[in-house]
């Protein structure tokens, strides 16, 4: 049986700038140059030295391309032109004919091959990919083949569209990924980078011989502003003509009503929790932690810290409408059944109305980033939630390079961690397959690459077995709400919201924008015909 690309997943169309408001402006579908605002400097835009997933990832695919691209809940033909298979397991790929790198030198079918084994060698970097699924991988005149250890119903989506290309002849003898400077940022994509500055941000040109057509912006660039009021201050002045940080909700109806700026709203995958360190007492009990959970109202943090503008938090992880099809659960809210179930654990009240478990104050500290507006207020909702059932929360507010030194350090989860509570969140790619969703619970700190409680079950990780195990999308299906019920059960954290997406831009500046659910609108499709 052979898929074309475009069929391996159900299609569902992406939404196309939509939400947008305020009064009747001149729109430009193409522009000279578009100025992006990002909140920090992302490295030199490889995939290995970009320091996010978001925006840094998203600007690392303007330059480099991949076989596949996401387009709604499937994939769509990119470097490669089809996908075969027969059995989930083996991958024939052929690839698009007549496509350079950026600087000039063709792009073969061995640099795919010697892409793979690359990755396999260097899985460092926020945009590196663990390629270790694939068994292995060959050539054959324009074709790619590439066989997986087991069958994945999931890997287009999961490996083919996300592993970026790279260029042999300028990666070959890279020996320290994580110090490749710019000369290596070079791709086949539709933008080639052309000047950069830590301080002050990127330069974008256009690659004019691009195969999908020539970019509709000639120039992006793409300026470092820190804090979030001045990025939509400039924003509101024409300065920048699109902040990649999601419209706080106390500005939004501002913003909506000024001319000439629109928003582009969708739905957005990313994740806000309240983290466990399933590591230290008393967290490394699953009744603690459904107590304290219980004790808090998500659909009140919706309600009072995003004005309305998001979805509570499913108790299972998965968001409704991810890919992966969330499970529906009852929210856990119940006051009264929070502090019931703390008395049955022996939580007594102590000194100041704070309870005592095991001979010690449930007196927790709570990180929480210092430049979210929306988590610095639901870590104070959540303390006075948790105050009422005999649980005292201690609120700091760290800057995110700190906070992730605690929590995540070195971005590897087997270098520890150093903290209570957090709010954390993971941004929207996370939810698009099952096959990524497992890696936030795996006890194998080898798979469970992303487990930053340090959380371990050996039922769960049985069914991660099992999900690993099944070959066609139905079995998949299956297994991964088995495992969101069990994630619900023994809540590593607390899914608490998933923020409405929603994206401010100048409309006199650029109006290409589209929607890509778990992308938003930094992708080369919003600047490709």
């Amino acid at each position: 049986m052979k898929y074309r690309a475009v069929l391996v997943f159900p299609l569902l169309v992406a939404l196309a700038a939509c939400g947008q408001s305020g009064q009747q402006q001149p729109v430009t579908q193409q522009a000279r140059t578009v100025t992006i605002a990002i909140s920090s400097d992302e490295g030199t835009l490889t995939p290995f030295t970009n320091e996010s997933g978001y925006p840094g990832d998203n600007l690392v695919k303007l330059i480099f391309d991949t076989l596949l691209v996401q387009k709604g809940d499937g994939v769509a033909p990119s470097l490669a032109t089809a996908i075969e298979t027969t059995d989930n397991k083996v991958f024939r790929l052929p690839l698009r004919t007549g496509v350079t790198w950026q600087d000039g030198k063709p792009f073969t079918a061995d640099d795919v091959v010697f892409s793979v084994e690359f990755y396999r060698k260097n899985m460092s970097g926020d945009s590196a990919i663990d390629v270790r699924p694939i068994e292995k991988v060959g050539a054959e005149g324009g074709t790619v083949t590439m066989t997986l250890k087991a069958p994945d119903p999931e890997f287009p989506l999961r490996i083919l569209a996300d592993m970026a290309m790279l260029p042999k002849h300028l990666w070959e003898s890279v020996t320290k990924v994580n110090e490749a400077g710019t000369d290596k940022a070079i791709g086949t994509g539709p933008f080639k980078l052309t000047a950069y500055d830590k301080e002050r941000g990127y330069t974008l040109t256009a690659n004019p011989g691009y195969f999908g057509g020539t970019p509709k912006v000639e120039t992006v660039k793409v300026s470092v502003i820190p804090q979030e009021t001045t990025q939509f201050a400039a924003l509101r002045t024409g300065e920048v003509s699109m902040s990649v940080r999601n419209v706080p909700p106390q500005q939004r109806a501002a913003l909506q009503n000024q001319p000439g700026i629109g928003i582009v709203e969708g739905t957005e995958f990313a994740s806000t929790l309240l983290q466990f360190n399933t590591t230290r007492p008393p967290f490394d009990r699953a009744e603690v932690r459904r107590a304290l959970s219980m004790a808090i109202d998500v659909q009140d943090l919706v309600k009072t810290a995003l004005l309305g503008q998001g979805t509570p938090g499913n108790p299972g992880f998965v968001h409704p409408e991810s890919p992966v099809k969330g499970v529906p659960m009852p929210p856990l809210f119940d006051a009264a059944a929070a502090a019931r179930q703390l008395d049955a654990l022996g939580a007594k009240p102590g000194s100041g109305g704070v309870r005592v478990l095991d001979g010690k104050p449930m007196s927790y500290e709570l990180l929480v980033q210092s430049t979210s507006t929306d988590r610095l207020r639901s870590a104070e909702l959540i303390r006075d939630m948790l105050k009422t059932a005999g649980v005292e929360i201690k609120v700091t507010a760290l800057d995110p390079d700190s906070l992730d030194t605690k929590v995540w350090p070195d971005y590897d989860v087997k270098k520890g961690r150093n903290y209570d509570l957090t709010m954390w969140g993971w941004s929207a790619p996370i939810m698009q397959t099952s096959s990524q969703i497992v890696s936030l619970f795996d006890g194998d700190p080898e798979d469970g690459t992303l487990n930053i409680g340090g959380f371990e079950n050996a039922a769960v990780d049985q069914t991660i077995d099992e999900l690993r195990a099944t070959t066609t999308p139905q079995a998949r299906t299956a297994a991964a709400a088995k495992l969101q019920q069990q994630v619900a059960e023994q809540l590593p954290f607390l899914t608490l919201y998933y923020r409405g997406g929603a994206y401010a831009y100048r409309k006199d500046a650029y109006s290409g924008w589209k929607w890509q659910n778990g992308l938003g609108i930094l992708h080369s499709g919003s600047f490709l015909p």
